[in-house]
C-alpha cells in the first residue's frame, strides 16, 4: 500500500482512478521557500521539505512503508505561481494566462524501504482569451483556492485549452504514468 502524504483532493482521485491501493494521510507543510531560483528547482525543493518536515514529524509511524510526496507550481516563462492567497493575486494570475500558456510543473518522490525515486514532469496548456464573465465567476466563487497558479484543468480552465503538450494527470498535480512504473 502507497502512503499519499498529501492532503490534496486531486492526488487522491488520480491515485483512485488509476485503482492505485493508497492511504492518505493529511499534513502541513511550511511551503515558504525563496522563488528567486529555477521553477523546476523549486519544485523539487519543495518536495524534498515536504518529506524532510512529514518523517521529522511521523516519520517513526511511517517506517518501511512507501510513502509519496508530492507537489506542483505553474510558471509562466520563469516566474513562479502557487497558490493565489486572494481574489487580488488571482486575478493577476489570471491575467498572465490570458490568451498565453502557462506551464504545470509537478514533481513527485517515492520512498520505499529498497529505493527513492524522484521525478518532475511538465504539462504546457495554451489557453484562447478567457470570458470575461467566466473568469469572474471563478474568481469571485473562490474556485481558484487551493489550485497552484489558479489553474483548475478540469473546471474554469478546460473551455480555454487549445492545445496541451504533456500529460493530463501532471497537469493535475502528479505524473501518473511514471509512478506505476515504479510501484
Amino acid at each position: 500500500m502507497l502512503i499519499l502524504a498529501s492532503s490534496s483532493i486531486s492526488r487522491a482521485n488520480l491515485l483512485k482512478t488509476a485503482k492505485i491501493d493508497f492511504r492518505q494521510v493529511s499534513f502541513d507543510y511550511d511551503e515558504n521557500l525563496n522563488k528567486n531560483i529555477s521553477p523546476f528547482l523549486y519544485v523539487q525543493k519543495i518536495v524534498l521539505e515536504k518529506e524532510r518536515q512529514f518523517l521529522s514529524t511521523l516519520g517513526k509511524d511511517f517506517q518501511n512503508q512507501n510513502l509519496l510526496f508530492a507537489d506542483s507550481i505553474v510558471c509562466i516563462d520563469e516566474k513562479i505561481l502557487t497558490k493565489a492567497k486572494d481574489k487580488k493575486e488571482a486575478y493577476e494570475m489570471l491575467a498572465l494566462q490570458n490568451g498565453k500558456y502557462a506551464s504545470i510543473l509537478s514533481a513527485f518522490l517515492l520512498v520505499k524501504p529498497e529505493k527513492r525515486v524522484f521525478s518532475l514532469s511538465k504539462t504546457t496548456l495554451y489557453f484562447k482569451n478567457f470570458d470575461e464573465n467566466a473568469l469572474r465567476d471563478y474568481v469571485e466563487n473562490d474556485l481558484y483556492k487551493g489550485k497552484a497558479g489558479c489553474i483548475m484543468c478540469e473546471g474554469f480552465h478546460q473551455n480555454f485549452i487549445t492545445q496541451q503538450v504533456g500529460n493530463l494527470s501532471t497537469a493535475l498535480g502528479l505524473d501518473i504514468q511514471t509512478l506505476k512504473a515504479y510501484l
